[in-house]
């Protein structure tokens, strides 16, 4: 397993939500290692859109979009269940790419069919809001592995449950995957 570092996330979050796709997410809990693959993922990014909780510059809340790239951020979707996103671009300049579904691997098989279930299922909650991945002794990490789906197709369709620049093709999910929150049916793209 070959954990991602900062320059990963330090791009646009469009490349790197395409890009995720297929990594593992894990979390480590002391004697527990929560660990699932990326199949579904939404990019935001700041004062150029309005779906972005960024959009009208920092908040408390979303303070933590604008920097440094791989640190997480997790919010509370209409105060129900928790999402995690983790932060993109250069510092100063607000981007994320939401962890929409994946399918968790351990510590027992499951398909996590969108953001609060990837949550839960991680363990994920406000408190880790900041939290840095690329850190030497991260207990959440994003990573690469031999068992990522090689050659898989990717579809990029507008983005789900946002009310504005929905038609933006920033969703990006591995077809056919059987953990999608939602069937990809939109333009396909090669895997990179």
């Amino acid at each position: 397993m070959r954990r991602l570092t900062r320059p990963f996330f330090a791009r646009d979050p469009e490349a790197v939500a395409r890009d995720l796709l297929g990594t593992l997410l894990v979390v480590d809990e002391g004697p527990v290692r929560r660990v699932a693959r990326v199949v579904e993922t939404e990019a935001y990014g700041g004062a150029d859109d309005p779906a972005s909780h960024a959009y009208r510059g920092p908040t408390p809340r979303c303070a933590v979009m604008f920097g440094p790239a791989g640190v997480l951020y997790v919010y509370k979707s209409y105060g129900v269940h928790w999402c995690a996103n983790v932060v993109t671009g250069r510092a100063g300049v607000a981007g994320a790419v939401l962890v929409r579904a994946a399918e968790q691997l351990a510590p027992e098989p499951a398909p996590l069919r969108g953001p609060g279930l990837v949550a839960r299922a991680l363990g994920l909650t406000g408190a880790d809001s900041g939290l840095d991945c690329c850190g030497r002794d991260a207990r959440v990490v994003f990573a690469r592995d031999a068992g990522a789906p090689a050659g898989a197709d990717v579809a990029a369709t507008p983005r789900v449950g946002i009310s504005r620049e929905v038609e933006r093709p920033w969703r990006f999910a591995l077809v056919g995957h059987p953990a999608l929150s939602r069937p990809a049916r939109a333009t396909m793209l090669k895997a990179t």
